[in-house]
């Protein structure tokens, strides 16, 4: 993998201090040790099992297999978080065949893994870069599988995530400076907090690609303060990686669709997906505690977010990605320097109601949430034909 500072730049420099032994020597580069891990509670017990470390987190492999992850917090790297983070077929057992640690420099690491499950060999690579934390994780199908099964990545966390975030999803008193513009890695395609990727293969793709993140994803704007209210702690999440390419509004319908069936993935923009006048959009996430990355790609990955190639569209009640009740009122306030021409409501792939706005830079609107829906999205237009897309409220 070849990894882009501009698709992933990490927050500012991390205080480093020894891994979970306290005895440790500060890693200031990737390392590579076998044997039982030196990660706190870890499971990689056996000789031949593998720990990586880098500055920002350490993980083991046993088996073939990544059993152990530790994040740096607070200068110290952390006890074991996960259970294993693996490709999975829906039946069967995996057994290993070969480890091979194919690339490994003080800023890169590669390791090739080879097993069979069920009579069809996988091959899965671990990619690792100093620079930034987290792994790219890709399994290969060399057989192709008959019929169809589920397949993909599973993360399995040693503890539940602690619901410990605030509700962000009644907006009453809204007020749109908390919004941040920032830019997510490249090829990052689902936007969604799941520790689950699996999905319905029929063996016409062989190759799955995820991206696991140890820390902050994404990074800010230069141009936006820095600040920072809350201690920036890494996130550790599953995402997809497919790059997205091509036409905005191609890649919206397909995001209705989903929508409709009620999968809960949100809007992603990046230099390679364009709008009818090839300009690409941005990011706005709610971001209350702070303009940290991890708040940053935390929020976008809940939908507290909205895609923008020009005006900006700012919820007054629920927040998107949040549930609103039927009958309750979707307030919205939409803004713009160059003056807005028109608004628009959307209901489960139909628009249902729109506004003409006559030039004014601020517009203020809300509907009634209509029953036995699944979600409405909110859109609008500036005087030069840009336009804003939040992302879906959910109807109870």
């Amino acid at each position: 993998m070849r990894f882009h500072k501009t698709g992933l730049t990490l927050l500012a420099a991390m205080v480093l201090t020894a891994c979970s032994s306290n005895t440790a020597t500060i890693p200031t580069k990737i390392e590579v040790a076998h044997g039982p891990t030196s990660i706190k509670g870890g499971d990689a017990t056996g000789a031949d099992d593998i720990t990586v470390t880098t500055p920002y987190f350490a993980f083991a492999l046993s088996q073939g297999e990544l059993v152990d992850l530790a994040m740096m917090e607070e200068g110290v790297f952390s006890q074991d978080l996960i259970k294993s983070v693996d490709f999975s077929l829906e039946k069967g057992q995996a057994s290993l065949e070969n480890v091979e640690i194919v690339k490994h420099t003080t800023d890169e690491l590669e390791i090739v893994v080879t097993r069979h499950w069920n009579s069809h060999r996988l091959v899965s690579r671990y990619e690792v870069h100093k620079a930034y934390p987290g792994i790219k994780l890709t399994t290969t199908v060399l057989d192709p599988i008959k019929g169809n099964t589920q397949a993909g990545y599973q993360l399995e966390r040693n503890h539940p995530i602690a619901n410990t975030a605030d509700n962000y999803n009644d907006m009453t008193r809204m007020v749109h400076s908390h919004w941040t513009a920032g830019q997510l890695q490249n090829n990052l395609s689902e936007l969604s907090e799941t520790d689950d990727l699996r999905r319905s293969y029929t063996g016409k793709n062989n190759e799955f690609s995820v991206w696991l993140s140890a820390g902050s994803l994404g990074n800010l704007r230069s141009d936006l303060e820095m600040y920072t209210t809350a201690s920036p702690q890494a996130e550790l999440g599953l995402f997809d990686l497919k790059p997205i390419s091509g036409n905005f509004e191609s890649y919206l319908s397909v995001m209705r669709q989903r929508w409709s069936r009620g999968e809960r993935v949100y809007l992603n923009a990046g230099p390679k997906l364009k709008d009818a006048k090839h300009n690409s959009g941005k990011i706005y996430a709610y971001t209350p505690k702070g303009r940290i990355t991890a708040d940053f790609a935390r929020a976008a990955a809940q939908g507290h977010s909205f895609v923008s190639f020009g005006p900006e569209v700012y919820p007054i009640t629920t927040n998107f990605g949040g549930e609103a009740k039927p009958y309750k009122k979707s307030e919205v306030e939409f803004r713009s320097e160059i003056g807005l021409a028109k608004a628009e409501v959307w209901l489960d792939g139909k628009q249902v109601a729109g506004w003409k706005i006559n030039g004014a830079k601020w517009f203020r609107t809300g509907v009634p949430v209509p029953p036995n829906r699944t979600w409405m999205q909110w859109v609008v237009e500036d005087k030069q034909g840009n336009k804003a897309y939040s992302n879906p409220i959910w109807i109870k």
